[in-house]
């Protein structure tokens, strides 16, 4: 598993302004594993849409309705 670093890509404040993302942005954003974002959206869980052939996007009003749906830990 990769970590992808912002700094040579995008800043975090440029992400936190997109309307979708992919699970691997959702996952840096939050600082959660990638599974965990993968697993929630298969489940149905997190709502997700395959865009093309294999690639997830994630609307960020669903990220928002996930997170506060989700139990504190």
């Amino acid at each position: 598993m990769t970590t992808r670093s912002f700094t040579n890509r995008e800043s975090i404040d440029e992400l936190l302004r997109h309307d979708h993302y992919t699970p691997e942005d959702l996952a840096e954003l939050l600082g959660m594993d990638i599974w965990s974002v993968r697993r929630a959206a298969r489940t149905g869980e997190l709502r997700a849409f395959i865009v093309d052939h294999h690639v997830l996007c994630i609307r960020r009003e669903d990220a928002i309705r996930w997170l506060g749906e989700r139990p504190a830990r």
